[in-house]
């Protein structure tokens, strides 16, 4: 048996990384699920505004019914998702590490889990200032394990208005394969004496990180006006509206689902074999990557009721890429780059291959191509299996931050979700 730590050298000996650029994901595979967002309203980015009493909900499974003692800690970011140099005195009020709230029981699946629901701010921890927040977990029992999850989210003290479109007509070519964002913030705080420096923006596709834009300058600024337009590193491939699939019910299967079977210990869900999509643009009413918990028959308490599947994914390619990996990603993946999201061309029948654990409920995704080399990190693609199109409907999240000089950390002083339909 492990030994058992008092709390505090569970501190001496969970040291922060400092220099680490955060995200949302798990980091140990007992956990699964992990959402973000504020309470009550799934579908918003995990945004809540100071003064509106929001909180942020963190939501995740724990595959077992076993007892865990878990805890949380809650550390300040800068505008780039490093940790900030703000003391946990300046930015929040509560102890440094604090108890989860109890989970509970999954209720009559067939895969045990345990959901655990933690809701900030609460009647321990007060959060002070606005900027970018991560959430760590750890258990208290077993502090040699780290850190399990991350969770991150952002508190916004609006003092700026943003004024954004998409056009298709871009600087790389009109109505081809990009769409170029463009924006005016409209400050309520005097003009800003040095907006190269004192604002910081970070811009993403879909709440994606992985192709998230930041250090972008202003072409223009003006008496209480800075525009961004014309900035080449604001143009987006197109991409293509998201694949859907709908497990909510293991009795009839959904959209895009060919069979549900079951084979001990749980549930496996095929979905249909899918096709490159390379000879033009179809429309789709997706939800731009979301993934959405859900029981058909008991929607109440989807978070305990739904099940865990082994969900089997195809694609029909009459040979392997000769260049670049193919990935699923979405929110159901975290959007990540790894082994278990990563799919493997099966020479017998002539399809890229990959099954994931996912829990029930209605998901997006798409087909990426990972053409980057290995030193440079990930560099994603939809245009070899997926095609890219400026008529794609896409979401573009912009995060505006101030930092005059002499200030200590990145205050979150805008936030603006611009859609290309608009």
């Amino acid at each position: 048996m492990r030994p058992k730590y008092i709390l505090p050298m569970l501190l001496l000996l969970l040291p922060l990384a400092l220099a680490a650029q955060f995200r949302t994901e798990t980091l140990d595979g007992r956990f699964r699920t992990l959402q973000v967002h504020p309470a009550g309203q799934p579908e918003r980015a995990p945004v809540i505004q100071t003064g509106e009493r929001e909180q942020v909900e963190i939501a995740f499974d724990e595959l077992s019914h076993d007892y865990h003692r878990l805890a949380y800690r809650v550390l300040h970011c800068d505008a780039d998702w490093t940790r900030s140099s703000m003391a946990e005195l300046e930015y929040m009020e509560g102890f440094s590490v604090n108890d989860l709230p109890e989970g509970a029981l999954s209720m009559g699946t067939h895969v045990d889990y345990t959901h655990y629901a933690l809701r900030l701010p609460n009647g321990q921890v007060r959060l002070k200032l606005s900027g970018n927040y991560a959430v760590e977990v750890i258990d208290l029992d077993y502090p040699d394990d780290g850190v399990l999850l991350r969770a991150c989210f952002s508190v916004l003290d609006r003092q700026v208005g943003i004024d954004g479109r998409v056009n298709t007509l871009t600087d790389a070519g009109y109505n081809s394969q990009t769409q170029q964002l463009e924006f005016d913030l409209k400050t309520g705080f005097a003009s800003v004496e040095r907006p190269d420096t004192d604002l910081k923006i970070l811009v993403r596709q879909n709440r994606r990180t992985d192709n998230q834009v930041t250090g972008v300058r202003p072409s223009m600024a003006g008496a209480n006006v800075v525009r961004y337009e014309h900035r080449p590193e604001l143009i987006f491939e197109g991409g293509n509206e998201y694949r859907r699939f709908d497990i909510s019910s293991y009795k009839l299967g959904g959209l895009n689902v060919d069979r549900i079977f079951y084979e001990r210990p749980c549930y496996h869900a095929v979905l249909f074999q899918a096709e490159p999509r390379l000879t033009g643009y179809t429309y789709d009413e997706d939800q731009d990557g979301r993934f959405l918990v859900d029981v058909r028959e008991d929607r109440q308490e989807s978070a305990l009721r739904a099940d865990y599947f082994w969900v089997h994914f195809s694609l029909a390619m009459p040979r392997a890429l000769k260049r670049g990996t193919l990935y699923l990603l979405g929110e159901m993946t975290e959007n990540r780059v790894d082994e278990e999201t990563r799919m493997e061309y099966n020479e017998e029948t002539g399809c890229y291959e990959q099954q994931l654990f996912l829990k029930q409920g209605v998901c997006n995704y798409l087909m990426m191509c990972d053409t980057g080399g290995e030193t440079a990190g990930p560099e994603l693609s939809t245009g070899p299996v997926e095609g890219s199109y400026w008529a794609t409907e896409n979401e573009y999240q912009v995060f505006v931050y101030y930092r005059p000089f002499g200030a200590q950390y990145d205050r979150l002083v805008g936030y603006a979700e611009i859609t290309s339909r608009q």
